[in-house]
């Protein structure tokens, strides 16, 4: 075995010149930030070990060759630097490996050492990161030793950020020195025991692959509408003895903002930026950059969503200097002196929906870019959607499989979300009796009569084989408490006390253990789900209304749970759900420790949430981190949306911006599985349809169908995997398990807008904007439905009055009010 080893790393490499081990010294946990072919052994996915980190593939002349064919030459020139070389091709590729105090150098080249010219169609190395949801309960493994990978992609500075689970640093960074990087692929491999009556069932890892090269081979359904990195897809033609080169530098980083502070010291600008506005909304982005770097060109490229076209404009007259002048000293192993920076803006309307690319062009050739999104109004996309549903997703009495039902169909509540949705929505807008009508007869025609034995709440019928799923309660409860809060007249099956008690009867089975005779039911009803979207409200109609009896159950059960809770909080139970490590699981559960206000506990998950939630030069790539569904990196709508929607309820208990900011960034990526604007992706949308998944990698290679692409679990119908095909071989429909999430906007961003200072003083708006004038401030709402302002800090509150909307406010003299 090969070591490099100084006072910050040591690295050992395989016989055939692979990494298999990288920690960092100080690493408390001394987490191996690689896939260890040792575990791949352990838990049978050893067919993986071709796909450690620096092994390799080449299109070459037409030709594929990869790098499990070839015997490497591995030399070790020092205790601090090794190289691996494969030469048995017409090219050489070598791989350097070069420790310099605190920095790891990996460079990459690629020689042509025939007489002739070579062409390139594609390059690709193996950048296995430990990417690992690990087999096993013991959730301090998932959380110490496992990582999520942020990438930042596009242009000459493309980076990753590796966080581990826990959101405790040292984390990993990798930054380009040298070269371009056309996309970052993925391939997984798992394992699903689900329909064997086994929980947790799911485990699994990410093997990541950088594309060094791509001339679009490898994403053929992508690249024609693929209009954001379209230039990214090239070959490479080398002639005799000529040599490309990359280079990449990994420094350990402690948080968000010290992975940006890293990639500085590296030469790589810095951006801020709103990645997502609402049409009427004001873009801003900033960019620090080291003096040294002379800006050319700024160009705004643009999708709108009713053109076929590009529009592509030199914008570089708008970006206007700061006017601060910003010294930072940087580390000893950079340089000794401090590095003075220069800070530009850039404001632009959002007027039309539709993706934007800014390209920043410096005057050296590299290029820099951010990815954003002009959405259309939310409040016009959330009644697209419910026009929808009713007109395309229900199908009434003459549907001949489950009459009454919302289509897609799916055994699993999650599907129930649209009801809840459309309830929901019709509370907190002028009521459409028709979509009200329609979602009741849903409910209490098939939801009820599916999910119970004869329509009775106390028999579930084991609709997976031999079991049933506590989770699919949530959803049932949450659609039964939404009725009983409607208005009696808009109902006309049952009385909205009826459906209250519907409610809690159904809860109060999936909160007791002694109801179930499974083991794995009784498990499950101490974990936490969708229901600490609505238990409180539940818990206090069933006191207004007087239910005496239901109300006391209710409220020991939920007691009983919160003090499990809380005791488990030292072994993180609250991660575990069916799957060994969550978001799922971590979200809700910081949701509830909040509510019963336990915020000690509540912030030991917070971290959980904040480590899980991304952060990009590319909007769709600030979602909540998820795998199984895509198979890959994935913004999950319902999943996504919920543990957005957790981040919030962290930040109104915590008071950590921190949370506010990546709460609200990753609510607006969910919006991406909704907009009908996009056009970069190859599935597009009509107006409210949706579709509950984006795969994030490019591409996708268990799927390459998928690769950034919107899609449903109608694309597993016909799959060779048993558990997909037993799960979805008669699925219809992408919208699957969709709703709630929109339910988790409508009950936070939805009417809310907020303010804060950052460290510098300056006045922060999320989910809308605010613009100064005169002795204070005028701030501008993005919500749907805005009726509520907080301004944390300073412990202020506006509310409009009940049934009202108030779309701005001013901000005087420490005091809200309303624009008249």
């Amino acid at each position: 075995m090969t070591i490099l080893s100084n006072e910050k790393y040591r690295i050992e490499f395989g016989e055939r010149g692979t990494v298999q081990s990288l920690v960092m010294k100080d690493d408390p946990h001394e987490m191996n930030w690689v896939v260890d072919p040792h575990y791949l052994r352990e838990v049978g996915f050893q067919d993986g070990e071709d796909k450690l980190f620096g092994e390799w593939s080449l299109q070459l002349n037409d030709r594929f060759v990869q790098s499990s064919m070839l015997e490497p030459a591995i030399t070790k020139h020092s205790t601090q630097h090794v190289t691996v070389e494969f030469k048995d091709l017409q090219v050489k590729i070598s791989f350097s490996y070069l420790l310099e105090g605190d920095q790891l150098r990996w460079g990459i080249e690629l020689t042509n050492e025939s007489d002739e010219r070579v062409k390139i169609q594609g390059l690709h190395v193996w950048f296995s990161l430990a990417y690992i949801m690990f087999r096993t309960q013991d959730v301090y493994r998932n959380m110490q030793e496992s990582c999520a990978v942020f990438s930042h992609i596009g242009g000459d500075f493309a980076k990753f950020a590796a966080v581990r689970r826990s959101n405790e640093g040292p984390h990993l960074g990798i930054y380009t020195l040298r070269g371009t990087t056309s996309t970052l692929g993925s391939l997984c491999r798992y394992c699903n025991r689900f329909l064997e009556q086994v929980s947790p069932s799911l485990d699994g890892l990410l093997y990541h692959r950088i594309s060094l090269v791509e001339d679009g081979t490898s994403l053929k359904e992508l690249v024609p509408t693929d209009w954001i990195y379209d230039d990214a897809y090239k070959s490479l033609s080398l002639k005799p003895g000529q040599s490309e080169n990359w280079e990449y530098g990994f420094l350990s980083f402690q948080n968000l903002a010290d992975f940006y502070h890293q990639g500085k010291s590296l030469g790589h600008p810095h951006w801020s930026f709103t990645p997502v506005v609402p049409v009427g909304g004001q873009f801003t982005a900033s960019v620090r950059l080291p003096r040294e770097h002379e800006i050319k060109t700024l160009m705004l490229y643009s999708a709108p969503g009713n053109m076929n076209d590009i529009v592509k404009q030199d914008i570089t007259t708008l970006l206007i200097p700061s006017g601060k002048s910003i010294s930072r000293d940087v580390d000893s192993h950079q340089t000794s002196n401090p590095i003075v920076e220069q800070e530009f803006i850039v404001t632009l309307p959002a007027d039309v929906p539709g993706e934007r690319k800014l390209e920043l062009i410096l005057k050296d050739g590299r290029r820099d870019m951010l990815v954003w999104n002009v959405l259309e109004p939310v409040h016009i996309l959330l009644e697209k959607r419910a026009e929808w549903l009713a007109v395309n997703s229900y199908e009434g009495r003459e549907a001949a499989e489950r009459p009454h039902a919302f289509r897609p169909l799916s055994n699993q509540g999650e599907s129930l979300g649209k009801l809840a949705f459309l309830l929901l929505k019709n509370r907190m807008s002028s009521p459409v009796p028709e979509q009200i009508t329609k979602a009741e007869a849903a409910a209490v025609l098939d939801m009820k009569v599916h999910w119970f034995i004869d329509g009775d709440l106390s028999r579930p019928r084991p609709l997976y084989g031999n079991f049933y799923r506590i989770y699919d309660f949530d959803y049932i409860a949450h659609v039964f408490y939404l009725l009983s809060q409607m208005d009696e007249e808009l109902l006309h099956l049952h009385s909205p006390s009826e459906y209250l008690k519907w409610a809690a009867e159904v809860m109060c089975l999936r909160l007791d253990p002694d109801c179930h005779s499974g083991q794995r039911e009784k498990d499950e009803s101490r974990l936490n789900g969708v229901f600490i979207l609505y238990i409180r409200e539940l818990l206090q109609a069933l006191k207004d209304k007087e239910y005496a009896e239901l109300h006391n159950r209710l409220r020991q059960l939920w007691d009983r749970f919160g003090r499990e809770m809380e005791i488990g909080v030292r072994h993180y139970g609250g991660a575990v759900t069916e799957h060994f490590y969550d978001n799922a699981g971590f979200g809700p559960t910081c949701t509830a420790l909040c509510f019963l206000g336990h915020v000690d506990e509540a912030s030991q998950y917070g971290q959980l949430i904040l480590a899980n939630i991304g952060f990009s030069n590319d909007y769709r790539l600030q979602n909540p981190d998820r795998w199984w569904e895509a198979l890959s990196p994935m913004i999950h709508s319902l999943w996504g949306g919920l543990a957005a929607s957790s981040a919030l309820v962290a930040y109104e208990h915590l008071g950590d911006p921190e949370y506010l900011e990546a709460a609200y960034r990753s609510t607006m990526a969910i919006f991406h599985c909704y907009d009908w604007n996009v056009r970069s992706t190859p599935r597009r949308l009509e107006q409210g349809e949706a579709a509950s998944t984006y795969s994030v990698s490019a591409p996708n290679l268990n799927m390459p169908a998928l690769s950034r692409n919107r899609f449903g679990q109608s694309v597993f119908v016909g799959a060779d995997d048993p558990l997909f095909a037993a799960l979805f071989s008669d699925v219809s429909g992408d919208d699957w398990d969709m709703g709630e999430e929109l339910v988790a906007y409508l009950l936070g961003f939805g009417t809310t807008t907020y303010l804060y200072r950052d460290a510098e003083g300056t006045l922060k708006c999320v989910n809308g904007f605010v613009t100064e004038e005169h002795d204070g401030w005028t701030v501008k709402s993005y919500a749907a439905y805005p009726s509520r302002y907080v301004f944390r800090e300073e412990d202020l509150e506006f509310r409009a009055p009940q049934g009202t909307l108030q779309k701005s406010i001013r901000l005087e003299h420490g005091k809200f009010s309303a624009c008249l």
